[in-house]
């Protein structure tokens, strides 16, 4: 009987909690339905905003505040019903469920950050850009006018704290595990971010460092070193020309101008202690002679030694130095347009470096004239810059170009600015690593004790050859130096050729100095052609390989070197070289650890 009864039961107890556990089963998907629904709503809101983030832009460029603002607010109600769309008790719920939680808990936090860049940091920014313009930072009779940039400030710096937390949250999310249509997503939200957050600390810093700078709290005065690639230098090339300039409550001025070799030259001992390792890799000529301070690729230091020459030799103690290089100025006149020199020639962006690292020197043979055909070129420039000429915009951007080339540097004898310069294209400081990107550092100084460099070419690539498992990379560096002189550089100007006395006349002699990442090493250097003979330091911590290498026109060395990266350090590898008149620089994409 009881085993009849139990059977009895069986089929009917088996049916209701079938029954129950389809119930069950179609609440769950309703609400996994639901939650989808949602999550696709609030994607396609996320996407209409992408596409009028675009518009938004071109509206800033083209000074339409009416229609950024409608722009605006139309976004910000997007991402607000984007947020609101993955909220609700059905989210709650899905938040618990292991397989689904970390899904659902990063699509919540990147509607979140999204919305709070629209609502808190996009309308600080708008506001900065109403106030400040590249037309109202253009110069208006030698001036700047810094009350645009003094009353931004709190905007931008507001908007810039906004957008760094912001990508501080989306760092914190971890990838690992999510599903492909959260995980891809999520990357490119968090790369645009980290860029949008890299411009505004960029713009932060310069709202609090151009109008002291500039002098809004009192005259400053600054040394402008003029790098000649001519002769090659780490940071660029020897200093040729020093000028002192004056800023006084947005008016700049040259106060006055002295050739480098002229006036600060051959001190006994080094103006400033030098570290043994300075002494090992670049001699005591460093802190010697004035126009050998950028041996060091390291620019803040080479700011250090260029003021304590001119405190200790013309006297004063100036705020800061600041370097410029022909190739930089012939990217400012493709802004400006030509200038008429005081010789009567015409000075363009297609001709500028040609003729200040070559032309002059083939045409004039008396240093004396040379470096006074540099100052009335500089003067004259200047002028041109500071009165107006050329587009605003465009004069923005060649600044900027001019920075990320290596060719603008800036270095200030206030910690406190100083410390707002470290870490930008602007401070030309010696590192090995930006984030998680390994930072290689391919640097040249001349032997040969003459203009040759003009015709030396040296290109670089970086490429990854494997992704570790303990974070770091194994890359493959190689550096290619040709000399384009002509075949009979031995009859140019003993000024290009040299007097023979170091190399003979018309032939090049470098010293090749390469840089691990931070905390790296330099595994193998092979040269094609030629032999080893490479010696190898560390420099303000960084592992670097040097060889010196002679050149004959027309002739190629290859160094070809094998470097590994230390752990942390699988983003993309980065290169910083030394700004020559002629090169290349690439980076293989075609294998990232990231």
């Amino acid at each position: 009987m009881g085993r009849r009864a139990i059977a009895g039961r069986g089929p009917g107890a088996r049916r209701r909690v079938l029954l129950a556990l389809a119930g069950v089963g179609l609440v769950v998907l309703a609400w996994l339905a639901w939650v989808g629904v949602d999550a696709a709503r609030a994607r396609n809101q996320l996407l209409a905003a992408a596409t009028q983030v675009q518009g938004l832009e071109q509206q800033v460029l083209d000074a339409d505040g009416d229609g950024a603002a409608r722009t605006l607010a139309e976004l910000q109600q997007r991402t607000a019903a984007a947020r609101e769309l993955t909220r609700g008790p059905h989210w709650s719920a899905a938040r618990a469920v292991p397989w689904l939680g970390a899904n659902v808990r990063a699509v919540q936090e990147v509607t979140d950050v999204v919305d709070g860049v629209m609502q808190d940091a996009l309308p600080a920014l708008l506001d900065a850009t109403t106030l400040v313009d590249p037309a109202s930072l253009a110069p208006v009779d030698g001036r700047i006018d810094l009350a645009p940039l003094e009353a931004a400030g709190p905007q931008v710096i507001g908007a810039d704290a906004a957008l760094q937390e912001a990508a501080r949250a989306l760092d914190a999310i971890e990838p690992a595990g999510l599903l492909p249509g959260v995980r891809e997503p999520l990357a490119l939200v968090r790369a645009e971010v980290d860029q949008v957050a890299a411009t505004t600390a960029t713009a932060a810093r310069a709202v609090r460092l151009l109008p002291p700078m500039l002098g809004a709290d009192g005259p400053r005065e600054y040394l402008l070193l003029v790098q000649n690639s001519a002769e090659p230098r780490a940071t660029g090339g020897e200093v040729g020309l020093i000028a002192l300039l004056r800023a006084t409550n947005g008016a700049l001025e040259i106060v006055e101008q002295r050739g480098a070799s002229g006036i600060l030259s051959g001190l006994s001992e080094p103006v400033l202690p030098l570290t043994a390792e300075e002494q090992a890799i670049f001699g005591t000529g460093l802190g010697r002679y004035m126009a050998d301070v950028t041996f060091t690729p390291d620019f803040p230091r080479s700011g250090e030694l260029a003021r304590a020459f001119w405190s200790q030799q013309i006297g004063g103690d100036v705020d800061g130095v600041l370097s410029i290089d022909p190739g930089a100025l012939a990217t400012l006149l493709g802004a400006t347009g030509p200038v008429l020199l005081p010789t009567g020639q015409e000075l363009t962006a297609a001709n500028a470096a040609q003729l200040l690292l070559n032309g002059v020197y083939l045409a004039v043979e008396d240093p004396a004239e040379q470096d006074a055909f540099y100052a009335a070129t500089a003067q004259t420039v200047f002028g041109a810059l500071l009165g107006g000429q050329g587009e605003p915009a465009a004069m923005m951007a060649a600044l900027a170009q001019s920075a990320r080339e290596g060719r603008l540097m800036a270095w200030s004898s206030h910690p406190d600015e100083q410390a707002l310069l470290a870490g930008t294209v602007l401070s030309g400081e010696l590192v090995g690593v930006r984030g998680d990107s390994p930072v290689v550092g391919v640097f040249v100084n001349d032997g040969s004790a003459s203009k040759i460099g003009y015709y030396l070419r040296m290109d670089v690539e970086v490429g990854t050859t494997e992704c570790r498992a303990d974070g770091s990379q194994a890359l493959e560096v190689s550096v290619t130096l040709t000399s384009t002189a002509p075949a009979n550089a031995a009859d140019l100007p003993p000024y290009v050729a040299g007097g023979g006395i170091v190399v003979p006349k018309g032939e090049a002699q470098m010293n090749v100095l390469v840089y691990a990442p931070q905390g790296g090493r330099v595994d193998n250097v092979n040269i094609s052609p030629g032999t080893s003979g490479v010696f190898s330091n560390v420099h303000d911590g960084l592992a670097m390989v040097g060889k010196t290498i002679r050149l004959k026109p027309g002739e190629t060395v290859t160094l070809n070197l094998a470097i590994g990266t230390s752990s942390g350090q699988l983003g993309a590898p980065q290169l910083r070289v030394t700004p020559l008149a002629h090169g290349s620089v690439v980076i293989d994409q075609g294998r990232l650890c990231e």
